[in-house]
């Protein structure tokens, strides 16, 4: 995991969350482009964690030093840290292992970080880890859902790393440890899969079929996605006409905040004595704004937003992006 590879790497997440997407129906010259204006829409939040493998040189208490698998990495060694939220796994079989079952000398895979210390070695902490694997053996690839096409067969998921997941009946699926039954049904934008797999065609982006695959639950609310004006809610699309109509202004689709909140079943309210919007679920508040300022407040941390809030024929509105930050969603993408 060597500092360009590192910086690449995040680059890459960084400018795949990035969309430059034409309005539905835009031509390429004349009036119907000035009409359907490009907009820029991205996913702010963490990175996906990053990768790394290698030989385990010393073992702490809960911690490892890896001994980098590439002699050309400018970081030899890492430490990794192994926390409580840190699920140690088979390699190969998937079944929950303990910190006591890695071995010095073995070879493992870990899924770290993004963040690490600037020290030498760097430190980061595991959110991963893959221990047991045989000599020779290959590693399952750790992987969060992009964007989920439904076929006759089955499914076609485009993940992380630019591959498509060919998935159908036979695909063995698997709970994590710990957790119930699970089926091509849970498999959807945010979720994030262990696959096993061998081999990958050479097309871009590149394609395998897991002979089986480990299915984690999305960590998101739910998951949107904007085709032109149109937006879709986890696969339905909402009914935005007349006033509630999405916009773009200033390189940003505007989405009406109520339509987007009442679909993921919260409350929407106006304190019209200081002019704040209050966002809800079962009487708990999930975020709070005033129209006209350029920041939100989700619980006690302030959020930023790309576009001040604005009032237009009655109906509030914020930009996607910034929605999609209030309620936690993922940003389906495709390649």
């Amino acid at each position: 995991m060597k500092a360009h590879g590192i910086l690449r790497t995040a680059l890459t997440a960084a400018l795949s969350a990035v969309l430059l997407l034409p309005a539905a129906g835009a031509a390429a010259t004349g009036t119907a482009a000035e009409e359907a204006p490009s907009y820029t829409l991205t996913q702010r939040g963490e990175p996906f964690p990053l990768r790394a493998w290698g030989q385990v040189v010393e073992l702490g208490e809960a911690s490892l030093t890896l001994e980098n698998s590439d002699s050309s990495d400018a970081y030899q060694k890492l430490v990794v840290n192994v926390g409580e939220d840190t699920r140690i796994l088979d390699a190969v079989t998937g079944e929950a292992r303990s910190f006591a079952d890695i071995r010095q000398g073995e070879t493992v895979y870990v899924w770290a970080g993004p963040e690490m210390t600037k020290s030498l070695p760097p430190i980061t902490t595991a959110r991963l880890l893959l221990c047991g694997l045989p000599d020779g053996g290959i590693a399952p690839t750790y992987a969060e859902v992009q964007r989920v096409t439904r076929t006759e067969e089955g499914l076609e998921v485009y993940v992380t790393g630019e591959v498509v997941l060919r998935l159908n009946s036979e695909t063995q699926l698997l709970a994590p440890p710990g957790g119930g039954e699970v089926s091509l049904e849970d498999i959807v934008p945010g979720t994030r899969l262990l696959s096993w797999y061998n081999i990958t065609t050479m097309s871009l982006p590149a394609q395998a079929a897991p002979t089986q695959v480990m299915v984690f639950p999305t960590a998101y609310s739910g998951w949107v996605s904007a085709q032109g004006l149109a937006v879709s809610l986890n696969g339905q699309a909402l009914d935005l006409t007349g006033a509630q109509a999405p916009r773009v202004e200033e390189g940003r689709l505007l989405v009406p905040v109520r339509a987007m909140a009442e679909a993921l079943g919260c409350t929407v309210t106006w304190e019209p004595y200081t002019g704040q919007v209050v966002v809800s679920r079962a009487d708990t508040e999930c975020y709070r704004f005033t129209i006209g300022q350029s920041q939100a407040a989700l619980g006690d941390v302030t959020v930023g937003l790309v576009l001040p809030t604005r009032a237009e024929e009655g109906v509030t509105f914020l930009a996607l992006d910034d929605l999609i930050v209030l309620h936690g969603l993922k940003l389906e993408t495709g390649f």
